[in-house]
Protein backbone atom coordinates (compact mmCIF):
# COMPACT_ATOMS: atom_id res chain seq x y z
CA UNK A 1 0.00 0.00 0.00
CA UNK A 2 1.24 3.62 -0.60
CA UNK A 3 3.05 5.26 1.44
CA UNK A 4 0.37 8.33 1.77
CA UNK A 5 -2.99 5.65 1.90
CA UNK A 6 -0.78 4.46 4.87
CA UNK A 7 -0.61 7.97 6.05
CA UNK A 8 -4.09 8.33 5.44
CA UNK A 9 -5.41 5.08 7.43
CA UNK A 10 -3.26 6.42 10.14
CA UNK A 11 -5.08 9.70 10.20
CA UNK A 12 -8.13 8.67 10.08
CA UNK A 13 -8.15 6.91 13.78
CA UNK A 14 -7.68 9.76 15.33
CA UNK A 15 -11.02 11.48 14.49
CA UNK A 16 -12.91 9.03 11.96
CA UNK A 17 -12.85 12.10 9.92
CA UNK A 18 -11.45 11.60 6.12
CA UNK A 19 -11.55 15.19 5.02
CA UNK A 20 -9.70 16.15 8.36
CA UNK A 21 -7.17 12.80 7.87
CA UNK A 22 -6.91 14.29 4.21
CA UNK A 23 -5.67 17.69 5.16
CA UNK A 24 -3.10 15.92 7.82
CA UNK A 25 -1.92 13.89 4.85
CA UNK A 26 -1.24 16.86 3.10
CA UNK A 27 -3.69 17.45 0.44
CA UNK A 28 -4.98 20.86 -0.23
CA UNK A 29 -7.84 22.16 1.87
CA UNK A 30 -10.61 23.06 -0.82
CA UNK A 31 -10.32 19.32 -1.90
CA UNK A 32 -9.84 17.36 1.54
CA UNK A 33 -13.80 16.35 1.69
CA UNK A 34 -13.60 15.03 -1.79
CA UNK A 35 -10.01 13.57 -1.43
CA UNK A 36 -11.21 11.84 2.13
CA UNK A 37 -14.14 10.29 0.35
CA UNK A 38 -12.76 9.10 -2.67
CA UNK A 39 -10.05 7.21 -0.36
CA UNK A 40 -12.76 5.85 1.76
CA UNK A 41 -14.44 4.38 -0.90
CA UNK A 42 -11.48 1.81 -1.99
CA UNK A 43 -11.68 -1.50 -0.80
CA UNK A 44 -7.97 -1.64 0.27
CA UNK A 45 -8.32 1.49 2.22
CA UNK A 46 -12.08 0.32 3.57
CA UNK A 47 -9.69 -3.06 4.76
CA UNK A 48 -6.40 -1.05 6.23
CA UNK A 49 -9.16 0.93 8.11
CA UNK A 50 -10.87 -2.44 9.70
CA UNK A 51 -7.75 -3.99 10.00
CA UNK A 52 -6.17 -0.77 11.90
CA UNK A 53 -9.25 -0.39 14.40
CA UNK A 54 -9.16 -4.32 15.04
CA UNK A 55 -5.70 -4.03 16.09
CA UNK A 56 -6.46 -0.76 17.64
CA UNK A 57 -9.12 -2.25 19.92
CA UNK A 58 -7.28 -5.80 20.52
CA UNK A 59 -4.28 -3.33 22.10
CA UNK A 60 -6.55 -1.08 24.00
CA UNK A 61 -9.21 -3.55 24.88
CA UNK A 62 -11.53 -0.92 24.06
CA UNK A 63 -14.38 -3.04 21.82
CA UNK A 64 -18.11 -1.66 21.29
CA UNK A 65 -19.58 -4.49 23.75
CA UNK A 66 -17.04 -3.07 27.02
CA UNK A 67 -18.46 0.66 25.60
CA UNK A 68 -22.03 -0.41 25.83
CA UNK A 69 -21.50 -2.24 29.11
CA UNK A 70 -19.97 0.92 30.97
CA UNK A 71 -23.10 2.68 29.56
CA UNK A 72 -25.39 -0.10 30.78
CA UNK A 73 -23.53 0.71 34.14
CA UNK A 74 -24.70 4.13 34.18
CA UNK A 75 -27.63 3.68 32.62
CA UNK A 76 -29.78 1.80 35.41
CA UNK A 77 -27.44 2.56 37.93
CA UNK A 78 -29.45 3.36 41.33
CA UNK A 79 -28.36 6.12 43.90
CA UNK A 80 -29.61 3.99 47.09
CA UNK A 81 -26.88 1.52 46.12
CA UNK A 82 -24.04 3.92 47.05
CA UNK A 83 -25.85 6.59 49.50
CA UNK A 84 -28.16 6.77 52.26
CA UNK A 85 -30.24 9.46 53.14
CA UNK A 86 -32.97 10.92 55.40
CA UNK A 87 -33.75 14.03 58.05
CA UNK A 88 -29.81 13.39 58.61
CA UNK A 89 -28.57 14.22 55.40
CA UNK A 90 -26.79 12.14 53.28
CA UNK A 91 -24.44 9.49 53.97
CA UNK A 92 -21.74 7.81 51.79
CA UNK A 93 -21.55 3.86 51.89
CA UNK A 94 -18.10 3.00 52.55
CA UNK A 95 -16.39 2.16 49.11
CA UNK A 96 -15.38 -1.24 49.72
CA UNK A 97 -19.38 -1.76 50.38
CA UNK A 98 -19.94 -0.56 46.74
CA UNK A 99 -20.05 -2.95 43.23
CA UNK A 100 -17.97 -2.18 40.92
CA UNK A 101 -20.83 -1.64 38.49
CA UNK A 102 -22.69 0.57 41.04
CA UNK A 103 -18.72 2.48 41.56
CA UNK A 104 -19.07 3.43 37.77
CA UNK A 105 -22.30 5.31 37.75
CA UNK A 106 -20.41 7.72 40.53
CA UNK A 107 -19.00 11.11 38.76
CA UNK A 108 -17.15 12.20 42.16
CA UNK A 109 -17.86 12.31 45.92
CA UNK A 110 -17.00 15.00 48.49
CA UNK A 111 -16.48 14.62 51.87
CA UNK A 112 -15.70 17.52 53.50
CA UNK A 113 -17.94 20.65 54.18
CA UNK A 114 -17.36 24.32 54.53
CA UNK A 115 -15.85 25.67 57.95
CA UNK A 116 -15.03 22.07 59.50
CA UNK A 117 -18.92 20.25 58.74
CA UNK A 118 -18.84 17.10 57.81
CA UNK A 119 -20.92 17.31 54.62
CA UNK A 120 -20.75 14.93 52.05
CA UNK A 121 -21.87 15.32 48.95
CA UNK A 122 -21.88 12.83 45.57
CA UNK A 123 -22.75 13.99 41.93
CA UNK A 124 -23.98 10.17 39.74
CA UNK A 125 -22.72 10.17 35.74
CA UNK A 126 -25.61 11.43 33.13
CA UNK A 127 -27.73 8.41 33.91
CA UNK A 128 -30.23 10.60 30.70
CA UNK A 129 -27.45 10.74 28.72
CA UNK A 130 -26.61 7.23 28.72
CA UNK A 131 -29.86 5.79 28.11
CA UNK A 132 -30.10 8.00 24.83
CA UNK A 133 -26.70 6.88 23.88
CA UNK A 134 -28.34 3.36 24.60
CA UNK A 135 -31.27 3.85 22.87
CA UNK A 136 -29.73 5.29 19.84
CA UNK A 137 -27.58 2.01 19.67
CA UNK A 138 -30.69 -0.39 19.78
CA UNK A 139 -32.39 2.15 17.56
CA UNK A 140 -35.15 3.39 19.64
CA UNK A 141 -33.97 6.77 18.56
CA UNK A 142 -33.79 8.53 15.08
CA UNK A 143 -32.19 12.30 15.00
CA UNK A 144 -32.73 12.68 19.31
CA UNK A 145 -36.91 11.57 18.59
CA UNK A 146 -38.16 8.06 19.66
CA UNK A 147 -38.73 5.82 16.97
CA UNK A 148 -41.44 3.94 19.22
CA UNK A 149 -44.60 4.08 20.49
CA UNK A 150 -45.19 2.64 24.04
CA UNK A 151 -49.16 3.42 23.77
CA UNK A 152 -51.23 0.56 24.00
CA UNK A 153 -51.41 -1.59 20.57
CA UNK A 154 -55.36 -0.87 20.82
CA UNK A 155 -55.14 2.66 20.96
CA UNK A 156 -52.85 2.87 18.02
CA UNK A 157 -55.04 1.10 16.24
CA UNK A 158 -58.14 3.29 16.64
CA UNK A 159 -55.72 6.06 15.96
CA UNK A 160 -54.79 4.25 12.59
CA UNK A 161 -58.46 4.11 11.85
CA UNK A 162 -59.34 7.57 12.60
CA UNK A 163 -56.63 8.70 10.24
CA UNK A 164 -57.75 6.50 7.41
CA UNK A 165 -61.48 7.59 8.08
CA UNK A 166 -60.04 11.30 8.08
CA UNK A 167 -58.65 10.70 4.95
CA UNK A 168 -61.29 8.78 3.27
CA UNK A 169 -63.91 12.04 4.23
CA UNK A 170 -61.18 14.17 2.78
CA UNK A 171 -61.15 12.33 -0.65
CA UNK A 172 -64.47 12.30 -0.75
CA UNK A 173 -64.93 15.53 -0.29
CA UNK A 174 -62.36 16.11 -3.03
CA UNK A 175 -64.24 14.18 -5.70
CA UNK A 176 -67.56 15.46 -5.14
CA UNK A 177 -65.99 19.05 -5.34
CA UNK A 178 -64.98 17.84 -8.76
CA UNK A 179 -67.93 16.28 -10.10
CA UNK A 180 -69.62 19.25 -8.98
CA UNK A 181 -67.15 21.27 -11.14
CA UNK A 182 -67.73 19.18 -14.49
CA UNK A 183 -71.43 19.74 -14.11
CA UNK A 184 -71.00 23.17 -14.39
Amino acid sequence: MHVRIQQFVREYLIDLNAAAAARRCGYPARRAVYRGSKLMARKDVQAAVRQAMAERAKRTEITADRVLKEYARIAFADPRKVTRWGPEGLTLLPSDRISEDDAAAVAWVSTGGRKGTHAQRIRMQDKQRALDALARHLGLLKDGRATYDLRPPEERLAERQRLADSARAKLSAAIERLAAAEKT
